[in-house]
Order: structure tokens, then C-alpha cells, then sequence
């Protein structure tokens, strides 16, 4: 079983400022021993299809936690681009993130600092290997530019109107099999249409309620789609395509913005058996 993923461990996760809507009167309310839990059964879950590789926290950096932020991993190649966080409270978590990736052997690369990118949170790869990048919200006018000087692939730019849903990953989710989970309301029209063009008929739009319980915060694993919560409607539409959810409760984790996919980073191809 190859290593697929990475996570963060849980220790020192807070809600201790405000830099997304979702943190707002959530300063001091996280239950650390809960949030705890709900990590270890979501890893639990996840490592039941795939290998895991976890990385110590540091409780002086509480979103450490949300390892889709530390940067984009390039398909194929043991190399990764680190991002340059908008917000100082997570500035520092830059450096950890290099230390770590490179005691494994990675290379990791630096984006130029007026560039903000935060990685796989803004970066999400589809199963034709497009790259779609959020902007608007956490990533710059110059990020697109910067990534392109390292990856070959097609970049697609999708912009981001609604500050709850701040990162890509928060509201858009591609799929193996070249169908994909979106909130249409967090776009803007260009960027619907884009979607549309590219997905067609393969792209399901979730409802605003199901966008505020995290549903395209997905991890996507072969056929088990894994997210905070699901509604039998989503749960219909995407048995008919053949995946099966499985919820991972991360109602902790979301005080902060954050669900599922957050607290991942995919080192690996999207699959699909």
C-alpha cells in the first residue's frame, strides 16, 4: 500500500483568532479532547483504504492541522510548491512544512513573495490531470502565473465570490471518473460556465445547504467518498454514479473553516476501480 496521504496530528488545534467567517465567536470554544477524537476516527477511517503518513503538530501554529494547505505536490514527481499563506497567523507554518517535506526527501520549491497561494486548499487537480485554481479570496493575481512556471499541465482559474467558502476545496470537489461536486452560489458566472463546459453532465451542484455542512470538503478515495455530513439527496445522486459516502463527524475542525479535505494532502493520482 502506497503513501497517499498526509495529515497533521491533532495536538494544539484551537480556534485562538479570526481570519474566515467561520471562526467568528469561535475564539476559545474548540473541545480539544473531542476534536481529538473526531481526527483519529476519520484517520482511522482513511487508513483502512490507504497509507498514511502523519506530521507532528506545533501548537504554536493551531491550522497546521489543515495539511491541504501546505502546498501543491507535482504529479509524478517528489517535488512540491510551498505556499505563501495571505494571513500572518499562518505564516509560519511554511517553514515547518519545508522541514518536514524535505527530511523525506522532497524538493520543495518557493513561489516569489508577492505571490499568495495556499496550496491544495486553492489547487485541486481533476481526473483528465487539469489543474483548477481557486482566486480571489486567499490566492492573488499572480498566482496562476507562478504556478505555471512549474507545471505543464492546463491551469483553469475559477473565481470565488462567497468569503465563507474562502478556499477551492471548501466548494468544489473533482471526482474520479470526470464528474464533480460544486456550490454554484461561491462562483462567479464566467466561472459556472467554465465548470459546465469542462464537467457537463458530470457536475452536480450542491445545494447552499448541503455547501454549509462541508459536503465538497471531500476526500476522494477510489470509490468512498469521505465528508463531515451528507443528505440522502447527495447520497442518491452519488450512488448513481457509483461512490458511497462515508461521514467523518468534523463539527471541531469546522469552527475553524476546515472539514475533511483540509486536513489532508494528497501525495497520490485520483483513482477509480
Amino acid at each position: 500500500m502506497n503513501q497517499t496521504l498526509v495529515m497533521c496530528s491533532p495536538e494544539g488545534f484551537a480556534v485562538n483568532y479570526e481570519i474566515n467567517p467561520w471562526m467568528k465567536q469561535q475564539i476559545g470554544h474548540v473541545a480539544s479532547a473531542l476534536a481529538i477524537h473526531q481526527w483519529q476516527m476519520f484517520f482511522d477511517q482513511l487508513s483502512a483504504l490507504t497509507a498514511i503518513s502523519v506530521m507532528p503538530a506545533s501548537p504554536a501554529w493551531p491550522d497546521l492541522v489543515f495539511t491541504a494547505n501546505a502546498g501543491l505536490p507535482l504529479p509524478g514527481e517528489k517535488k512540491i510548491i510551498l505556499s505563501n499563506f495571505r494571513h500572518p497567523q499562518r505564516q509560519g507554518e511554511t517553514a515547518i512544512n519545508r522541514a518536514w517535506f524535505e527530511t523525506l526527501g522532497w524538493e520543495c520549491i518557493d513561489l516569489p513573495a508577492t505571490t499568495v497561494f495556499e496550496g491544495a486548499g486553492d489547487a485541486l487537480f481533476d481526473a483528465e490531470d487539469r489543474l483548477w485554481l481557486g482566486a480571489g479570496l486567499r490566492s492573488n493575481e499572480n498566482t496562476m502565473h507562478s504556478i505555471s512556471q512549474h507545471i505543464a499541465t492546463p491551469i483553469h482559474r475559477l473565481a470565488l465570490i462567497d468569503p465563507r467558502f474562502y478556499h477551492l476545496d471548501t466548494c468544489f470537489c473533482p471526482l474520479p471518473g470526470g464528474s464533480a461536486l460544486y456550490l454554484p452560489e461561491s462562483f462567479d458566472d464566467a466561472s459556472r460556465s467554465l465548470l459546465a463546459r469542462y464537467f457537463g453532465s458530470g457536475l452536480i451542484a450542491l445545494t447552499p445547504a448541503e455547501g454549509e455542512m462541508f459536503c465538497a470538503n471531500a476526500v476522494c478515495l477510489k470509490q468512498v467518498i469521505f465528508m463531515n455530513q451528507a443528505t440522502q439527496r447527495l447520497r442518491e445522486e452519488l450512488d448513481r454514479l457509483g461512490f458511497m459516502i462515508q461521514e467523518a463527524p468534523l463539527a471541531e475542525f469546522m469552527k475553524a473553516g476546515g472539514s475533511a479535505k483540509c486536513l489532508t494532502l494528497s501525495l497520490g493520482k485520483m483513482e477509480c476501480d
